[in-house]
This record gives structure tokens, C-alpha cells and sequence, in this order.
């Protein structure tokens, strides 16, 4: 008898008792025809939701990320080209010809008027007293001017004009003079540059 109870406690654990077997199996029946059906549906509101929630964020921004978003291209689109002796001279990037250089619109502090409304090259070289820059004349092909911005009285002096390159190279000589080497493509310019008051 004891040997029994064990047995009958033992197949309880085992299986749990059914209930009715005929509403279990139309159950079984109908998870098996529903299931596909509701995994679809499901399927079906993720995909709306996505959707809805993709356009929400491409149509609408808060003001506050706007605002941001100006602040910082404006930050963005001038940055610093060189800093010389108490001048900080800032750049902005407009565009670039065709397999060559960059040019630039440049602003200063304090402020020099000359920049102003002109195309520069990123080409700048530093010397004694004085900043030099390449000034464009076009963007359709190469025509500079050779600009020096002196330090102590913020005066602009045009060394030399319309030099047919952009590719340039400066050289320092023995005696304080420069040479500019500016190459066209087909040949090698070099200008002798003296520049006045040098400390």
C-alpha cells in the first residue's frame, strides 16, 4: 500500500492533471491557426510605429536643437588660420577649383579692413614683422597677389600682383630678403621680395 501512494504522488509531480482534454485540444487547435496571425499583426504595428516615429523625427525639431544647430555652423565656419604677434586671423572656408586649392574668405583681430569681401588662398607665411597672404584675383585660373600685412601699425602693402599661381613656396635668404617661387605648370616664377623695416 505504501509502495502505491509513493507511485501515484511520483506520477502527479510528473504530470500535472490535464483538465478537460477536449477544450485543451481545441485550444491547441486554435494557437496553431492564431499564432501566424498575431505574430503578423504584430509584425504589421512595429513596422507603422517605425514608420510614424521616422517621419515625426525628420519633420519636427525642437527649437532648442535649431537653435543649436545655427550656433554651431556659425562657429563652425570660421576658424583660426594663424596667430601672429597680438593678430589672430580667422578663416572661412567658400570653395575649391577644380583638382587644386582651397580659397577663403579671412577676417582679423583687430579688425583689417582690406580682408574684407576678398578671396584668399590658405597659403600664408610669417615673417619678422609681418604676415604674408595670397590674395586671388579670380577663381577661373590662377592670378594673385602677393599681400604683407605689417604687424606694429596693422598696415597692408601689395608686394607684387598678378602672378599667374597659386602653387607657391617662399625661401629666405641670407641678406632679409625673400624669395617667392611660384609655379605655373609649365614654369618655375621666382620674385625677389624686399620687405621694408624689418626688426
Amino acid at each position: 500500500m505504501l509502495r502505491q501512494i509513493n507511485i501515484q504522488l511520483i506520477d502527479r509531480i510528473k504530470k500535472p492533471s490535464e483538465g478537460n482534454r477536449f477544450l485543451n485540444g481545441i485550444m491547441s487547435v486554435l494557437m496553431i491557426i492564431l499564432y501566424p496571425i498575431i505574430l503578423v499583426i504584430g509584425i504589421i504595428i512595429m513596422v507603422f510605429v517605425g514608420i510614424f516615429a521616422f517621419f515625426q523625427n525628420l519633420f519636427s525639431k525642437p527649437d532648442t536643437e535649431l537653435e543649436l544647430e545655427t550656433q554651431s555652423s556659425d562657429i563652425e565656419q570660421w576658424n583660426i588660420l594663424t596667430n601672429f604677434s597680438g593678430i589672430n586671423i580667422y578663416q572661412k572656408y567658400i570653395s575649391e577649383i577644380r583638382f587644386g586649392p582651397a580659397y577663403l574668405n579671412l577676417k582679423s583681430e583687430p579688425k583689417i579692413e582690406f580682408l574684407k569681401n576678398k578671396l584668399f588662398g590658405d597659403w600664408f607665411f610669417t615673417y619678422s614683422n609681418g604676415i604674408l597672404l595670397q590674395q586671388w584675383n579670380s577663381t577661373e585660373k590662377p592670378n594673385t597677389n602677393l599681400i604683407f600685412i605689417g604687424i606694429d601699425n596693422i598696415e597692408v602693402q601689395v608686394l607684387e600682383k598678378n602672378i599667374p599661381s597659386v602653387n607657391w613656396k617662399i625661401v629666405e635668404t641670407k641678406n632679409k630678403t625673400l624669395e617667392l617661387n611660384c609655379d605655373t605648370g609649365k614654369e618655375v616664377l621666382t620674385y625677389k621680395i624686399e620687405i621694408k623695416n624689418v626688426g
